[in-house]
């Protein structure tokens, strides 16, 4: 009778121990299915619309990670609530990183977004529409409309210094609308546009001076950002969200008719110009180059906007 007592107490006591170690397991379980969520700024223009068809196509879901879209409508309003920790990524142009980092924001490039090739460029100079300016020599000494210390003018320098142009008077123009009315009326000579207003400027009479996409190689980029705390504690969401976004980008390009009328709605292409609006191609996701990073960092350096070193390995990762 004892050596059966024995037997079913160690049974019991099996059984015990199996059921103390199912629990750990089931919670374990629970956090490795849990997504993380993700928080992007966007502004309503056409770099950002793969996102937009990768979160309406569930395609983060798909790989496992949640999304959420904070629309902006500056990339100064877009920029702070990064700083703050509002939002964990964003699509912004290199420039931007640069200066962020410099004032000490761990922000980090993991994708180039548009900009592969000249032919994904959004930036252009036109002049006034009763301007005598038809060349890209006749601008020199004339009166050119920017946005001082940011992507339009670092653009601008390169496309001028491109052509042997280095006399031009800038004039400081921050709101992109105003400045394209201020070319039209012909209070100013020139000004850099970006899309869709550079076309919709075309289309109203400026002419097309000289584009980016006319280019030999790129010299304009836009790229996926995130918050350096996210890229180091969760480098396998972030490469969710690149997988998605790349399977969007992929999806545009196989058929970008079916996705027009969306596309018009989300970057804003004014009516006027939207019927034969050229669709961007969406490269795929791939680490950004260092010799595009090396060309804008030493023009940020040349105008004094830094006042450190901001090494590309620092500022760009590729997780992939």
């Amino acid at each position: 009778m004892r050596w059966k007592l024995i037997i079913a107490l160690l049974a019991i006591a099996v059984l015990f121990a199996g059921c103390q170690t199912e629990k750990p397991e089931s919670v374990t379980s629970e956090k490795a299915t849990e997504k993380v969520k993700i928080r992007i700024g966007l502004l309503p223009i056409e770099d950002t619309f793969p996102v937009t068809v990768a979160k309406e196509g569930g395609l983060f879901e798909k790989y496992g990670v949640e999304v959420e879209i904070v629309p902006f409508q500056s990339a100064l309003e877009r920029d702070a609530a990064l700083q703050a920790g509002e939002i964990d990524a964003c699509i912004a142009d290199p420039l931007a990183v640069i200066l962020l980092r410099n004032a000490g924001y761990d922000v980090r490039i993991v994708s180039l977004c548009l900009g592969a090739t000249p032919e994904e460029g959004v930036f252009a100079i036109l002049a006034a529409p009763n301007s005598s300016i038809n060349s890209v020599k006749d601008l020199e000494g004339r009166k050119i409309a920017i946005s001082s210390n940011t992507i339009i003018e670092y653009v601008t320098d390169i496309m001028l210094k491109s052509y042997g142009v280095e006399n031009v008077e800038k004039v400081e123009i921050k709101q992109i609308p105003v400045r394209m009315q201020t070319l039209l009326a012909g209070q100013v000579d020139a000004a850099t546009l970006p899309e869709p207003l550079a076309s919709l400027a075309a289309f109203r009479g400026a002419k097309l001076v000289l584009s980016d996409a006319m280019m030999d190689r790129s010299i304009s980029q836009t790229v996926i950002v995130f918050r350096g705390e996210l890229v180091d504690s969760k480098p396998d969401a972030v490469n969710a969200f690149l997988k998605a976004y790349g399977e969007a980008a992929e999806k545009i390009n196989a058929n970008p008719e079916s996705y027009r009328e969306e596309f018009i709605e989300k970057a804003r292409i004014p009516k006027d110009i939207a019927e034969n609006y050229k669709m961007p191609h969406y490269p795929h996701p791939q680490q950004y180059p260092k010799e595009f990073y090396e060309e804008v960092h030493e023009w940020a350096v040349e105008k004094g906007l830094l006042s450190k070193e901001i090494p590309y390995e620092e500022a760009v990762v590729w997780l992939q």
